[in-house]
């Protein structure tokens, strides 16, 4: 990149330069021009008054000649030179362009390399007056050397390349200060995509400026930040399913180990049996719940067309022994039908979800524990409002409570009796309500209680 930047530069300067030292040798030559051909005029307008006086003549040239620093010669009509400031051509005939073009009434100029040397000629005609005729008596023609004019061009060429260097390596300099302020953040996020394939999760990088770059490294932090989540949530899954498969594993053991040992009546061997039947049970439902984490992203629904207070309806009817034998009350407040599109199956499986955790989540240090269920509507939406009186979730963790493999008694929140459970549930209603593409908000008050509210488009 910097080579790039540095070849634009060198290029750009180059041409600057050539259109400047073009338009300068230009102006010079023209301003010469300029002169002379005042120069030639006057010389032609005093010859024509005075052509019978040959030494006025001569002695104008020679000092016109001198003061322009130039050679003057003056011509007839016949091209025979009749003047000439340096004494060299008088009676000699010349020929070329620019006298032919005076001969005929026109003014004419050309720069010409002689000798290695160049040289500005040009040459005006001599025209004089007889009545309201015109007659071309002949020409003067002027030779110049534009050293002067060419040496100018030379410094300033000089000049200009003592600046264009000073210049360009500023420019470099700086070229080399702006590429590494540009690359220096995405080399840092190339060391920080290393870092990641290394195993090195959660690895931030510091933030450097606020455009799109800065955006880029906003989007690479917040990414990392969630894959070592995502690993600290999985580690954790797998200790916790580790610990937990275990359990009854040890527990069977030590019931067989106990069988194998002496003589037992039936009566304990029965005892024992329903025991490991019991822990087998226990182990069904864990690789149930394995199954479940597996297939949680893999969702797929069966649309139908349902109301969605008979589905509430189930949901309650299944849920309320389990609430009551809890002491939990479930209060639905029943409204007109609400026809929408959804799996039946799965919406309830969600509800069930939910009303399960507001039943184990129940504040046993209140008199009345309850549940109200609500469905509001408008013309663009409906909302399902599930609202409890329970422990409540603290407010540092609602963000985290759809996260599979959380759970709020994790953070160390007040409880009085043992609650199981493996942190899926609430990332499977997630998981259901996003493939409707519904909302789901939680609301909570640690200490009194939490509300959840499924917001279903009706459009």
């Amino acid at each position: 990149m910097l080579l790039i930047y540095s070849i634009i530069i060198i290029l750009t300067f180059a041409l600057f330069c050539i259109i400047v030292l073009d338009t300068y040798q230009d102006i010079r030559i023209r301003n010469e021009e300029i002169r002379l051909f005042q120069t030639a005029n006057i010389v032609a307008d005093t010859y024509n008054r005075n052509k019978e006086d040959i030494v006025l003549i001569n002695t104008m040239v020679k000092s016109y000649g001198k003061q322009s620093n130039s050679r003057i010669l003056v011509l007839d009509f016949e091209k025979e030179v009749i003047v000439d400031s340096f004494n060299i051509y008088v009676g000699d005939t010349l020929d070329n362009k620019e006298i032919r073009s005076s001969l005929q009434g026109n003014t004419m100029s050309g720069v010409y390399t002689l000798e290695g040397k160049n040289v500005l000629q040009l040459s005006v005609p001599i025209i004089s007056s007889t009545g309201n005729e015109k007659r071309i008596d002949g020409a003067v023609l002027i030779s110049s050397l534009l050293d002067e004019a060419f040496s100018d061009v030379r410094n300033l060429q000089n000049t200009l390349l003592k600046v264009s260097i000073l210049s360009l390596t500023i420019a470099l300099f700086f070229t080399l200060v702006a590429a590494n302020s540009l690359t220096k953040p995405i080399r840092s996020l190339n060391h920080a995509v290393k870092q990641l394939s290394l195993g090195h999760l959660g690895y931030r990088v510091r933030k450097q400026g606020s455009g799109e770059i800065g955006m880029l490294i906003d989007s690479f932090n917040e990414m990392s930040g969630k894959l070592r989540q995502i690993e600290s949530n999985r580690k954790s899954f797998i200790n916790s399913i580790s610990h937990e498969l275990k359990t009854p594993l040890t527990a069977i053991r030590a019931l067989i180990d106990s069988l194998t040992i002496g003589e037992s009546s039936i009566q304990t061997y029965k005892e024992y049996l329903e025991d490991i039947k019991q822990e087998t049970i226990r182990m069904g439902q864990l690789v149930d719940y394995l199954l479940n984490s597996i297939k949680l992203e893999d969702i797929s629904l069966d649309i139908t067309v349902e109301d969605l207070e008979d589905i509430m309806e189930d949901a309650v009817k299944l849920i309320r022994p389990y609430a009551e034998k809890n002491n939990v009350s479930i209060l639905f407040r029943k409204t007109e039908s609400l026809i929408i599109k959804c799996d039946r199956n799965k919406i309830k499986e969600a509800i069930l979800n939910i009303l399960d955790n507001a039943v184990k989540y129940r504040d046993p240090g209140k008199k009345e524990n309850f549940i109200s269920i609500s469905i509001k509507r408008d013309k663009s939406e409906a909302r399902l409002i599930i609202e409890d009186n329970g422990i409540g979730i603290k407010k540092d963790d609602l963000s985290n409570i759809f996260n599979r493999g959380f759970r709020v008694l994790d953070s160390g929140i007040r409880q009085t009796s043992k609650i199981e459970g493996y942190g899926i549930g609430l990332s499977i209603v997630k998981s259901i309500i996003d493939k409707h593409n519904w909302e789901i908000i939680v609301e909570s008050i640690y200490g009194e209680g939490s509300r959840f509210i499924i917001r279903v488009p009706l459009r």
